[in-house]
């Protein structure tokens, strides 16, 4: 039952948890994880602030430019979508891509985000692997305790998140295979406007956190 719980709403935990800051434990660790943590205290300062709880657009925009920078895109993007179908398109196609694909991901997020409660989240371990790493993290509700890891890729001498695996659910792979079903059954075009259709129904609020378990759905 745990498990089927977080796998049809692993989209709400997957960045959630990423803002989730109570009084856990931290394992020492690297600049990596106390990144991830100075991320963690300025989401939480803009989405509990009074001044922004009437004001969506202002709020939006503070969020965004906290967290996103903490994102490749670029390489969610080609890992989504797959090597072999990536080398396909042409560059005008991955960045329109990539671009409508960050914008889904923000909105997604962003709807997100606004559910803070009070889970408390300890981080756990941090590996480090050449320019990749992993932190992996527990976060303790009142009844349950959720395994959540990072994946982070270094890039010009900054770390940046490319996925996240709650309860073994890559948030990319769970794209991937989306994508693909979109493009084997119609083609890239096809899956661009369900993209751009389902990005414009996050920005006009037309998709709010009564409908959690299906923003992660194109």
């Amino acid at each position: 039952m745990k498990k089927m719980f977080f796998r049809n709403r692993w989209w709400f935990i997957g960045f959630s948890l990423v803002l989730i800051l109570g009084a856990g434990k931290t394992v020492q660790a690297s600049g990596i994880t106390e990144g991830l943590k100075a991320t963690i205290d300025q989401v939480i300062g803009v989405v509990t602030d009074p001044q922004y709880k009437n004001d969506r657009s202002t709020r939006r925009a503070k969020m965004k430019n906290i967290i996103f920078p903490k994102f490749n895109f670029l390489e969610m993007g080609k890992r989504s979508l797959g090597k072999t179908r990536w080398k396909e398109i042409s560059p005008e196609e991955r960045k329109a891509f990539v671009d409508v694909f960050g914008k889904l991901l923000e909105n997604s997020y962003a709807n997100k985000l606004e559910s803070y409660s009070d889970e408390k989240i300890n981080y756990v371990d941090e590996i480090i692997k050449g320019r990749y790493a992993m932190v992996k993290t527990e976060v303790v509700r009142k009844n349950d305790l959720i395994n959540v890891d990072y994946k982070l890729i270094e890039n010009s001498n900054e770390w940046l998140v490319y996925d996240i695996v709650v309860e073994g659910v890559s948030l990319i792979k769970n794209y991937r295979s989306q994508f693909g079903k979109v493009i084997h059954n119609d083609s890239f075009s096809v899956l661009m406007d369900k993209l751009n259709a389902k990005v414009k129904k996050l920005e006009a609020g037309d998709e709010d956190n009564k409908n959690e378990d299906k923003n992660d759905k194109i």
